[in-house]
């Protein structure tokens, strides 16, 4: 049940009569001429706030948002910091995040630029990681940057879909972002 304090706005349950003088005539159960109305609570439908769309979060990771402050702190408007993007080298999470994985719909744009509108909407996660095994064997990166396979390793190595992208990429193969998502799979069972 809920509780209600003095100052809490309230939806409550009413009837429109009439709409025909510019303003709506709506008869409440209640008074005729600008009295105080006793309500029972279950003329109460909720708190207004109850009725209000969630605002949706729009999900970045450390580095999204990292880029995304610096581009806000520079830029004042979303067309100068979307020509940047397409024109400097920088920001290379966040342009493979707009202009390649955003393809066909361009949805990524959509919520870049409702963020850029409101950036308290950006909620910041950590991306999903996974152990990738081919077999028995597990993935790891070795000190000098690549990607290789192992039988001996005791330690988990985790790692994100976008480096199983570079892993498949840097060893020629494919078939390892499968083996991502299968882990996933595991890990949430």
């Amino acid at each position: 049940m809920t509780e209600y304090k003095p100052g809490d706005k309230v939806v409550v349950l009413g009837k429109v009569e009439d709409t025909t003088c510019k303003r709506f005539i709506v008869s409440l159960p209640n008074e005729c001429g600008g009295t105080v109305k006793f309500l029972e609570e279950s003329e109460i439908l909720g708190k207004l706030e109850d009725f209000q769309p969630k605002e949706e979060k729009i999900k970045f990771t450390p580095e999204m948002k990292e880029e995304f402050d610096g581009l806000k702190s520079r830029y004042a408007d979303l067309y100068s910091a979307m020509d940047a993007l397409m024109e400097k080298d920088d920001h290379n999470v966040l342009k493979k995040y707009l202009f390649l994985d955003s393809l066909p719909d361009n949805a990524n744009q959509y919520q870049f630029s409702l963020a850029w509108e409101k950036p308290s909407r950006i909620e910041v996660i950590e991306p999903e990681k996974h152990e990738v095994k081919m077999g028995v064997q597990k993935m790891y990166l070795n000190k000098a940057g690549i990607f290789m396979f192992s039988l001996a390793l005791r330690l988990k190595h985790n790692f994100t879909l976008e480096e199983v992208d570079q892993a498949e990429k840097q060893l020629g193969i494919q078939g390892l972002q499968d083996k991502w998502h299968e882990a996933a799979k595991e890990d949430r069972e």
